[in-house]
């Protein structure tokens, strides 16, 4: 191995150090200001490689565009949670409270140490019964100190996930549809709905449109003293005409002590007790009224599936038509992926169209309209009605049946999951209450689905109007084939040593949408002179790529410095099936049989008669196995019986009682 892969195998061990937590509002904005619409990226990053960055002139970035575009989560890596609209308020609410209180109450709601019960993750809730967040915004009766204990514990690794899932959305649909959102906002008719974060989700949602509309306006930058200089997040600085949009919210909040907290954080916002039924009003159904909805940690809590379905599609009906956006989410844990895994099913099959499924079969919950005619005629009611226009925006680059659900419903020992992890900085708050002090930062781990009501970017005409995209959307196997051919470059300069038949993908490959990409589903696996890649495909199906140096220099790089979550352009040499694995269960008596018949003698000690052998059942009886007849007592060649004997003296004589 070169001196450079030396150097980048010394960068892959490193361990980041702590980080500082930074006062600087302006990075706050950077977590999504930075990401670019797919095109847009792309050509300015083709452009910037094509130029010398395969020679490595001008210092430029090494990495690929295309593996640059498709990075997974928002610009820097680490969420900074935002000090003016957040940690300051919530440290001033929190100042009046003894740090030991709301330490002792977290600890006893959430499980203990680590807090396992929470937003949180830790080693030790491996070994923990499964349960969802202990405290939740749907709750009429919270106490003083567990409202408190749920805007110290909850709020932070809340806003986290739900910011890495916003900040991936916003990447998949492009500088376009942030914009679309900005100018509804200034107009006052963007309409946010929290239905399960407390108010976390609002002021995610809220970070994104300053980010984008301080980007919009990066030309007034330069005259601090214009009428339209940008204000700062505070609203100390900058023109009164020149703060963000904020659009109207909506909070779902139970509990009279919660609502009063989370009203210091939000401004122009109404808090409701419980959500609107949507679901049995016609004119709504079809209709909507929220053009992002938010719904964060809702589904563990109900405790039937009946009820988990009516609330998914309560909320599918409060979006809006025209392009709404939904956001769902749970712990990266079994029983979470279990149920986004659920809710993406039932929404693939009963609400979202796709090209080959344009139809749903009538549910028995959901019963149609009567068809009955009162002159004394009857018609028989259709077996399907027609789907609505949607599609799944993230993490799923397909449309199929999710390959890590194969088995249905709650499975005691599931290994293989679909979950993302984002790392954010702590406030000061939340170190007090965990007492951390070798670390400042987490990484909370969750599963999310991510998808759009009244538009479908797989249908050309909705792919130009809405979102102005120059790439064509495709997805499927042929999508699948594509990507592990490559794109850009790499494919072009193999189409030409290895006389690639470039017509039968219709000419040049050009620059491929992110939805038609395979999704890294875990960390890359760095070996010596090649990396394994383990993606979902556009096809969905679970495979394990190949990428060996002898296949590029370029993608064997950019495969060592890809990340979980990333989308993969590049290729690959070669591919298999990736097989999920079984869930762990207790071995059965014939696999006891087995092993224990491989220790010798020792093995008598253990067997149960199933093999030739003599036992005793549950009832303290003797159990002979096959080709062994009842004896009169006394010892068996090489066996040893267990149970009740006949008393015999040393000649062996029975003994008579």
């Amino acid at each position: 191995m070169d001196e450079l892969d030396a150097l980048e195998e010394g960068e892959d061990e490193m361990v980041m150090s702590d980080q500082l937590y930074v006062d600087d509002d302006t990075k706050l904005a950077q977590d999504m200001r930075d990401t670019m619409s797919a095109a847009e990226t792309a050509k300015a990053a083709q452009e910037a490689y094509e130029q010398g960055d395969e020679e490595g002139e001008g210092g430029s970035s090494r990495v690929h565009p295309l593996t640059q575009e498709n990075k997974y989560g928002p610009l820097p890596s680490t969420i900074q949670l935002p000090k003016a609209t957040f940690v300051d308020p919530a440290s001033l609410l929190l100042s009046g409270i003894p740090p030991v209180h709301i330490a002792e109450a977290a600890h006893r709601v959430f499980g203990g140490v680590g807090l396992p019960y929470s937003t949180s993750t830790p080693a030790i809730g491996k070994t923990m019964q499964p349960k969802p967040i202990q405290l939740d915004a749907y709750q009429s009766g919270m106490s003083d100190i567990e409202a408190d204990t749920y805007l110290a514990t909850i709020f932070p690794g809340m806003y986290a996930s739900v910011t890495s899932v916003l900040a991936e959305t916003r990447r998949r649909l492009g500088t376009h549809w942030a914009e679309n959102l900005v100018k509804k906002a200034e107009a006052g008719e963007l309409k946010i709905l929290d239905a399960g974060g407390a108010g976390a989700g609002v002021l995610a949602v809220r970070e994104l449109l300053r980010a984008e509309w301080e980007r919009m306006h990066e030309d007034d930058q330069s005259d601090a003293a214009s009428v339209m200089a940008l204000a700062e997040a505070d609203g100390k600085a900058g023109g009164a005409n020149a703060s963000a949009p904020l659009g109207s919210a909506t909070v779902l909040t139970g509990a009279d002590t919660l609502r009063k907290r989370a009203s210091q954080l939000l401004e122009n916002t109404t808090f409701i007790p419980r959500l609107p039924d949507y679901l049995h009003t016609e004119e709504a159904r079809f209709k909507g009224k929220y053009d992002i909805v938010i719904a964060p940690h809702t589904l563990w809590q109900l405790r039937e599936d009946y009820t988990r379905k009516q609330h998914t599609q309560n909320l599918w009906s409060l979006l809006s038509t025209d392009g709404g956006v939904m956001v769902m989410l749970e712990k990266g844990v079994p029983r979470g992926f279990e149920m986004i895994a659920a809710a993406r099913e039932m929404l693939l099959e009963t609400r979202i169209s796709s090209p080959e499924a344009r139809a749903q079969n009538i549910d028995i919950s959901d019963p149609p309209e009567p068809y009955v005619h009162w002159e004394g005629q009857e018609q028989a009611e259709p077996l399907t009605r027609p789907k609505e226009k949607g599609m799944i925006v993230a993490p799923c680059t397909n449309h199929a049946g999710c390959p890590a659900y194969v088995q249905k419903g709650h499975v005691r020992g599931r290994r293989d999951i679909c979950h993302f992890e984002q790392r954010y900085i702590r406030p000061p708050f939340l170190q007090k209450v965990l007492n951390a002090k070798d670390k400042n930062h987490e990484d909370v781990k969750f599963s999310y689905l991510a998808v759009m009501r009244g538009r479908d970017l797989r249908e050309v005409q909705d792919a130009k109007d809405a979102f102005a995209q120059e790439q064509v959307l495709e997805q499927g196997k042929p999508a699948t084939e594509k990507a592990f051919e490559g794109y850009g470059d790499l494919a072009r300069s193999r189409a030409k040593s290895e006389n690639f038949d470039a017509s039968r993908d219709g000419g040049e490959q050009s620059t491929p949408h992110s939805l038609s990409l395979p999704r890294a589903i875990l960390p890359p696996l760095k070996r010596r002179g090649h990396v394994i890649l383990d993606l979902c495909t556009p096809s969905g199906t679970l495979e394990r790529w190949t990428v060996p140096k002898s296949f590029s220099k370029q993608a064997y790089r950019d495969a060592r410095k890809s990340s979980w979550g990333d989308l993969w352009a590049l290729g690959a040499k070669t591919r298999v099936l990736r097989t999920v694995r079984g869930p762990k269960s207790r071995k059965s008596d014939h696999d006891m049989d087995v092993t224990s018949s491989k220790k010798g003698r020792k093995a008598g000690k253990k067997n149960n008669g199933d093999d030739g052998g003599v036992g005793v059942d549950d009832h303290g009886r003797l159990k002979f196995g096959e080709g062994v007849s009842m004896g009169e007592g006394g010892k068996m060649r090489g066996r040893k019986i267990k149970g009740i004997r006949d008393k015999r003296d040393k000649k062996g004589r029975r003994v008579d009682e």
